[in-house]
């Protein structure tokens, strides 16, 4: 597992499912009944340059399909980040806003996909904390997850065997600690997220998020 120091970027830390548990919601996520079930395992720490499992669509997404049935999800392993020439650190958090950059037109229309987690980690822009680690001050970390939701899903774009975490505009419950915020996808709306009008789902403030500090 790989750990740098991403503290300038937005949502570089999540608690997500391990392989197995991550078939298993794709089996319940492409069945006649809602996904449900308990995801009581350890969980996999993912940092960009990590290597983790996600969801993609056996379908191209600017195609879309009417209806998720067995067989239109599977698992991958990516690696979270995009790697550049310009930068030595991984682009591991793509706006929506930006679909329509040469970087990610390619990746937003063709090639979505789904990162399962349990929660996610967000610094606050000026509130500090002592580190345990280290005795420095340093921004202090907020959890992030969905009351009642074992799992939380997060939209992605893909690129090979590499994969960036979609942001969009913050809501009220994320907006005192960050701008910006994961594009969290319902359950029911997954197939509106990897279908060609998935720009409708940039507006994410109807999304009830829970947060507590890192202690």
């Amino acid at each position: 597992m790989v750990r740098a120091d991403y503290s300038g970027g937005m949502c570089a830390h999540y608690l997500g499912l391990t392989m197995a548990e991550v078939g298993r919601l794709v089996d319940e996520l492409t069945a006649a009944e809602p996904a449900a079930g308990e995801f009581a395992g350890v969980g996999v720490e993912a940092y960009p340059k990590s290597v983790v499992p996600i969801i993609v669509p056996a379908f191209d997404t600017a195609v879309g399909v009417p209806e998720l049935v067995n067989g239109s999800l599977r698992t991958a392993e990516a690696q979270w980040g995009f790697e550049q020439q310009w930068t030595p650190q991984p682009v591991f958090n793509t706006r929506i806003e930006s679909a329509d950059k040469p970087m990610w037109r390619a990746p937003m229309e063709h090639d979505r996909c789904v990162i399962a987690c349990r929660w996610f980690y967000e610094s606050h822009g000026s509130e500090t904390a002592v580190s345990e680690r280290t005795g420095r001050q340093i921004k202090q970390q907020y959890v992030f997850r969905m009351p009642d939701e074992p799992v939380m899903l997060i939209g992605g774009v893909r690129r090979g065997s590499q994969f960036s975490m979609v942001t969009t505009q913050a809501n009220a419950d994320m907006k005192p600690i960050h701008p910006r915020m994961p594009l969290i996808v319902r359950q029911g709306e997954l197939d509106l997220w990897l279908g060609p009008d998935y720009r409708a789902l940039a507006d994410r403030s109807d999304i009830p998020l829970e947060s507590k500090p890192v202690r």
